[in-house]
């Protein structure tokens, strides 16, 4: 009795192991030929603009494919960069407050189309024609970037805790046009949206984020930066063009750590890039949104005959080919990049920490995560 016992357990035993193994060759895979393309192609951007550091990461059909790292976080200690470095990505925070403010939506807690000083009661009516939050999504609001002496040393010398104090940097200044009568590129907008989104949900910007966002997507590699703290495996940042001034010089400096609080809603989130392409992952298919907010991440803002080429928190793409959206973020010391392509099922994100040589020609945030989607999507087709 005991050995047939055993040997039905054996059987058992085996027939689960074998069905698990079946299941894990349904797992989407890279072919070595695409994994050395993808590494081929970033290595011969990283150097080429002589990138101190860089991370990539893969998500095929929900499946981690490729996660590599590549020069230095630290290059005075020779530090190499991990799959655990963390990296501020600048604008790419965008994206965050744009989802955050999708959560809001789906609740019917806010009302995309209603005066902005419905959620934020101090900031000044300017116009007959009223700022709402889906125009400051789509940077169809008129208010304006950052002029003169912004961004210097003086500037990054104070630190905003609460992102309602951060908004009199802006809010008494003219708008640059109506709203809803063109589109302007301002991370101010989605500090203000940021000030909605926190009057709205009771809880801090930060706070609601972390809540709604990061932890449900177990993101646990990302957080708001605040430079008075120290973060584990966060990557120092250089550049090639000076901080301040944009100079450009022959020799990569060291950007020191700048306060970018008053930035919270438009970018001063950082993270690595695996925890990026699963952000990316949560916009493919329902589940963590519902369908209708899918279709707005996916559809540009317009007003009128006015149209943006953002959404909320993305660029969508214009073109005939596939569907796809994309953030890109970029300050001194940093180049990142968050593309996802859901009839493919793919999201890849590359970081660097370096404001490399010709970085501003976009060929790291653009032209490459371009072309390590074709790697991916064309090879399988053959």
């Amino acid at each position: 009795m005991n050995k047939y016992y055993l040997l039905t357990v054996a059987v058992l035993f085996g027939a689960l192991l074998l069905a698990q193994q079946g299941v894990q060759n349904t797992q989407p895979v890279l072919s070595k030929e695409q994994h050395d393309g993808i590494l081929g192609a970033l290595k011969e951007v990283h150097e080429k603009q002589r990138n101190v550091g860089l991370s990539a990461a893969v998500l095929l059909g929900g499946t981690l494919v490729f996660s590599e790292g590549l020069g230095y976080a630290d290059l005075e200690r020779k530090i190499p960069v991990s799959t655990t470095t963390r990296f501020p990505v600048a604008s790419v925070t965008k994206a965050f407050t744009g989802a955050a403010l999708v959560k809001l939506y789906e609740t019917e807690k806010i009302d995309l189309d209603a005066p902005i000083q419905r959620y934020v009661p101090a900031f000044p009516k300017k116009h007959a024609r009223e700022i709402t939050p889906r125009l400051l999504a789509g940077h169809l609001a008129g208010i304006r970037s950052y002029v003169g002496g912004e961004r210097d040393s003086s500037f990054f010398a104070r630190h905003y805790t609460d992102v309602v104090d951060a908004l009199g940097l802006f809010e008494n200044d003219t708008l640059l046009f109506a709203p809803g009568s063109k589109y302007s590129y301002t991370s101010y907008g989605y500090n203000l949206l940021a000030a909605a989104i926190q009057s709205v949900s009771g809880r801090s910007y930060r706070e609601y984020v972390e809540e709604t966002i990061l932890r449900p997507l177990r993101l646990n590699q990302t957080e708001f930066e605040n430079v008075r703290q120290v973060i584990p495996e966060r990557t120092e940042n250089y550049s090639f063009y000076h901080y301040f001034s944009y100079k450009e010089s022959p020799d990569v400096m060291k950007v020191p750590r700048l306060d970018y609080s008053y930035n919270m809603g438009g970018g001063n989130i950082i993270t690595t890039a695996e925890d990026l392409v699963r952000f990316g992952q949560a916009i493919v298919r329902p589940g963590f949104f519902t369908r209708e907010s899918l279709d707005l991440f996916y559809a540009r803002i317009r007003h009128g005959d006015v149209e943006s080429p953002w959404s909320f928190g993305w660029f969508v793409a214009d073109d005939s080919g596939e569907r796809r959206i994309h953030i890109t973020g970029a300050f001194a010391g940093t180049q990142a990049a968050l593309w996802v392509y859901p009839e493919s099922d793919l999201v890849i994100a590359v970081i660097s920490n370096t404001w490399g040589i010709n970085s501003r020609s976009n060929e790291m945030v653009i032209d490459l995560p371009k072309r390590i989607a074709s790697i991916v999507v064309e090879t399988r087709k053959q």
